[in-house]
């Protein structure tokens, strides 16, 4: 039943977008989601056969994005995804997509910010102020919109064992990075050349000597690669120098101090975190 109610609920999103575009999407999506009381309707064991029986194709590959990912109903312009989530946090980040979501099990605490940037630090990074506006306690039922990029930021705590999550949707927008964001105010983009770029640089550092003077590397690659390596507890002198550099380059260049920001951050996640536990 929970099946067949999500792909009549997807056609007509469908048949919306093919008429209206995806500019209120997420409107139209959170009011056919009210409407649907598709949440009385969960059952796991149709969701596993589903899953089994299904040749739709997934969004999301296997533990690429929550737990477990499984779409469950497609049409030409949106879909409907189902997320497994065990008790944890996600990161403050925003979406390249319209569309809205529903709790179906467990709860959820739902932080959204604003954000205002005031320094750019580069094609993908800037400094900027986030600020919490509102928080919503999600439980079987509760549906919440997702807007475009930075009009919808948010973060979400999933408080129970197990939390699933109705995610009723479009594609991804091309050319569109989705960002994460720091309590300390800075902004990160999830670029795919620039991660890879960050990742290999990583690699060669932990397999041989090499002069890191004579490579091009850009100040998004140096900020990026301080997040990425601020936890790091490798005892590879090369990294743990080139990490020394480029802090120093940063706070010369930019004036800003990256580990200091990624430990004020880390600082106040683990204070929200245990505020909400």
């Amino acid at each position: 039943m929970m099946i067949k109610l999500a792909k009549s609920i997807n056609r007509k999103g469908d048949a919306y977008i093919k008429r209206h575009g995806i500019g209120d999407f997420h409107k139209v999506a959170a009011d056919l989601l009210d409407k649907s009381n598709l949440s009385t309707h969960f059952n796991y064991q149709e969701i596993v056969e589903t899953a089994f029986n299904s040749k739709s194709g997934q969004n999301f590959k296997n533990l690429e994005f929550s737990d477990l990912p499984l779409t469950i109903a497609r049409g030409e312009n949106c879909f409907i995804d189902l997320y497994f989530w065990r008790r944890r946090p996600t990161v403050v980040h925003n979406h390249h997509f319209n569309g809205a979501f529903m709790c179906l099990l467990g709860q959820n605490l739902d932080l959204e910010y604003t954000y205002k940037k005031k320094q750019k630090l580069g094609r993908f990074h800037d400094l900027g102020e986030l600020a919490l506006k509102q928080t919503r306690k999600l439980v079987p039922g509760s549906i919440a919109e997702i807007s475009f990029m930075d009009k919808f930021i948010h973060q979400n705590h999933h408080q129970a064992d197990l939390t699933v999550n109705l995610c009723f949707r479009t594609p991804q927008a091309p050319k569109k990075n989705l960002s994460n964001y720091l309590y300390s105010g800075l902004r990160y983009e999830k670029d795919a050349e620039l991660l890879g770029r960050v990742a290999r640089l990583q690699r060669f550092l932990h397999i041989r000597e090499f002069d890191t003077s004579k490579i091009k590397i850009s100040n998004d690659d140096a900020i990026n690669f301080l997040i990425q390596t601020y936890d790091t507890s490798s005892e590879n002198k090369r990294l743990l120098n080139l990490r020394k550099f480029l802090g120093n380059r940063i706070k010369d260049e930019l004036g800003i101090d990256v580990t200091k920001l990624m430990c004020s951050h880390e600082t106040e996640f683990d204070e929200i975190e245990s505020e909400y536990e």
